[in-house]
């Protein structure tokens, strides 16, 4: 029974930790967030909140990378897309859009997920779906 609940308790906090979070937010300190868009290899064991592995190269051809949003405005709830571009002949072009949905109605940020399955150069864009706005865009290379 331990072990079940356990279990269950780990899952909960990864499936909180993927979709979104909140730090601390009041009027006071709301200038602790800023427009970021962090890339990396894996969640911190000890503060799931917080990536492994960050930078802008990752072995390939076939890599998941994880992702961290911030918005120094309060997301509000709103579903966040992540836009990827692979450079094709030195200009970017779209591969797709992945929409995430956001859990919570509040909070300055969202973690989660994106797989990549051809090496290249890439960029990738942070957009609150509303009111359509991007929050940062970050360039990456998958070896």
């Amino acid at each position: 029974m331990k072990k079940l609940l356990l279990v269950i308790s780990v899952i909960l906090m990864l499936s909180f930790a993927l979709s979104g979070c909140k730090k601390e937010d009041s009027s006071t300190n709301a200038e602790q967030f800023t427009d970021n868009l962090t890339l990396g290899t894996g969640l911190n064991s000890s503060n799931l909140f917080q990536l492994v592995g960050e930078g802008t190269t990752f072995r390939g051809p076939t890599v998941v990378i994880y992702w961290r949003l911030e918005s120094k405005d309060d997301m509000a709830g709103s579903a966040v897309n992540i836009k990827l571009e692979r450079q094709v002949n030195g200009v970017y072009a779209l591969q797709q859009t992945i929409p995430y949905n956001n859990p919570q109605s509040y909070g300055h940020i969202m973690l989660s997920t994106f797989p990549i399955t051809q090496s290249g150069n890439y960029r990738a864009t942070g957009i609150l779906a509303t009111p359509n706005k991007t929050v940062a865009t970050r360039e990456f290379v998958v070896q």
